[in-house]
């Protein structure tokens, strides 16, 4: 599945390149995010709370930062599992002069997750990144 969009800030790119790769941000603005802790050399620790549906549960994992070019790109993959649901997959995330936001995310879902199809995966995964980046916008 792949999701994929922009947005404007009114934020300089340097700071948002910065918010988006700072632990303590993150976890405060992350829709369910419990835990964004460094445990490597670019590698971070995540727990997260969230639900699809009528299904609601939580789930660990890793985010690694794979490339950064300060303050315009990175990208990262993602892996983490909860009971009976995984979520494994990359973003790329690059940022413009005026701090236009392009977002893509390419990942899949297995376990219970996948049985409540695509559409209300991808229309939960839109809300939780618009929701993110209001929270980043209002935050800074």
């Amino acid at each position: 599945m792949t999701i994929q969009g922009t947005a404007t800030a009114s934020i300089p790119r340097d700071r948002v390149f910065a918010a988006l790769l700072d632990g303590e941000v993150l976890k405060s603005i992350l829709p369910g995010c419990e835990e964004f802790a460094p445990c490597g050399e670019n590698v971070f620790r995540i727990k997260v709370s969230a639900g699809v549906g009528g299904l609601r549960g939580s789930a660990e994992g890793t985010v690694t930062v794979n490339e950064s070019r300060p303050p315009e790109h990175y990208t990262l993959a993602f892996s983490a599992k909860g009971v009976g649901s995984s979520i494994e997959g990359t973003a790329t995330i690059d940022l413009t002069e005026a701090t236009q936001i392009a977002y893509r995310a390419d990942f899949n879902v297995g376990g219970l997750i996948s049985a409540i199809g695509d559409r209300m995966i991808e229309k939960a995964a839109v809300k939780a990144i618009t929701h993110f980046l209001q929270r980043l916008q209002d935050q800074m």
